[in-house]
């Protein structure tokens, strides 16, 4: 999701109520017209509804948003199912506390907010929620009395509107803004998550072993570079077809962000974690694969980048190459936010030396095992002792 410049970051809209500057909150940049969240939740929840914190500039008649929810158990959109539509600017019209900058900041108060109930609760696992602006001309959005458009001097007769809002660069340029977005619901008990048959064909197809195994591609030799964060790895002649590579999640610490959903009835108890970490820009990691190929002398070409997701320690994790490769040489480089992680405290060195440039937890050593892909069958009974 694109955020304006002068915005919070993104992921504050899932922080604490009350952390944070009171007068933060998140925008999308000027001449966005819609944006769509994609909320993934810890676990299989039945969800009742979405809450919508408004921005301390509060709302005027034109950047009021329509909201539209969806929700599914697959991350497929043609999936999801509509849970309902919302004209924000219909549901504040009767009150007047919405609009303009709040007047009231007393830490005993409730926030201003606005909440899409649900009519029955859903269960699913990921929410998409999405904020439209009006369109111009529409019943919602009267530019004709808003602004003057045969002069740009100021028109003493146009009559005072609600454009309060501090949204956009200009009065006259609404954008989409939001303080926080909470998922109210209860989290399913893990006995509960596979009742249907529906989940019991997803658990039966996930635990289906692929027709084509996994099998360790042997190596000739290997070196390490620039703090261990970059591995080049030399294989034989005859090897095989390279389809991918295994690598074990890291063990270094990294801001790790989770968002579940909370009971209606403590949506406003301070009490209760939301997040894991109050990190909101959490560090990113890359690895960047390059091959050496024949025809093109000895530069690398590059295969592919991946992005790291959220692990724990020494997960393990599959990355297939865009195409299968036949080279003798192939490098892995680390990149991203490197200098963001740290060893966990049982692996720092208590030498006083010298600090680390980059986390020892983050070393690309015996981390990485490229595989080929073959029917166990046709390999023999001894293949499997190399499956990876």
């Amino acid at each position: 999701v694109e955020t304006a410049t002068d915005s919070a970051p993104l992921l504050s809209l899932l922080t604490p109520l009350y952390s944070g500057s009171p007068h933060s909150y998140w925008k999308a940049p000027p001449n966005t017209t819609s944006v769509e969240f994609v909320t993934v939740l810890g676990t299989l929840s039945d969800v009742s509804g979405v809450v919508l914190l408004v921005s301390p500039c509060g709302y005027s008649e034109a950047d009021a948003p329509l909201v539209q929810i969806w929700a599914s158990n697959k991350i497929d959109r043609e999936e999801r199912s509509c849970v309902g539509k919302w004209d924000v600017q219909s549901l504040i019209s009767s009150s007047p506390e919405f609009y303009g900058p709040e007047k009231s900041t007393r830490e005993d108060k409730l926030p201003r907010h606005i909440k899409f109930t649900f009519k029955n609760p859903i269960r699913c696992r990921i929410v998409w929620i999405t904020l439209r602006l009006q369109r111009p001309g529409s019943s919602s959005v009267n530019f004709g009395n808003d602004f003057s458009l045969l002069s740009l001097d100021e028109n003493p007769f146009a009559q005072e509107t609600r454009r309060a809002s501090f949204g956009g660069a200009t009065e006259s340029s609404p954008c989409l803004h939001a303080k926080r977005i909470v998922i109210a619901g209860i989290p399913v008990k893990k006995e509960m998550e596979f009742t249907s048959s529906e989940s019991s064909d997803q658990r039966n197809w996930l635990d289906r072993a692929p027709q084509l195994n996994r099998f360790k591609v042997p190596i000739e030799a290997e070196r390490l570079m620039d703090y261990d964060l970059v591995l080049e790895q030399y294989l034989p002649p005859s090897s095989p077809l390279l389809a991918g590579f295994r690598l074990d999640a890291f063990n270094a610490i990294k801001p790790r962000i989770t968002h579940s959903p909370t009971s209606d009835t403590d949506i406003w108890d301070t009490s209760e974690t939301f997040l894991e970490d109050r990190h909101i820009s959490p560090a990113v990691l890359y690895i960047q694969v390059s091959a050496l190929q024949e025809g093109i002398g000895s530069n690398m070409v590059t295969i592919a980048e991946y992005r790291f997701p959220e692990a724990k320690p020494g997960t393990v994790m599959y990355f297939d190459f865009p195409r299968q490769l036949q080279t003798r040489r192939i490098s892995f480089k680390l990149l991203g936010d490197v200098a963001a992680f740290t060893d966990k405290p049982a692996e720092q060195d208590d030498s006083s030396f010298r600090a680390p440039a980059v986390a020892a937890g983050l070393s690309l050593s015996n981390r990485i095992k490229l595989y080929y892909r073959a029917d166990p069958y046709d390999l023999g009974k001894w293949a499997s002792l190399s499956a990876v």
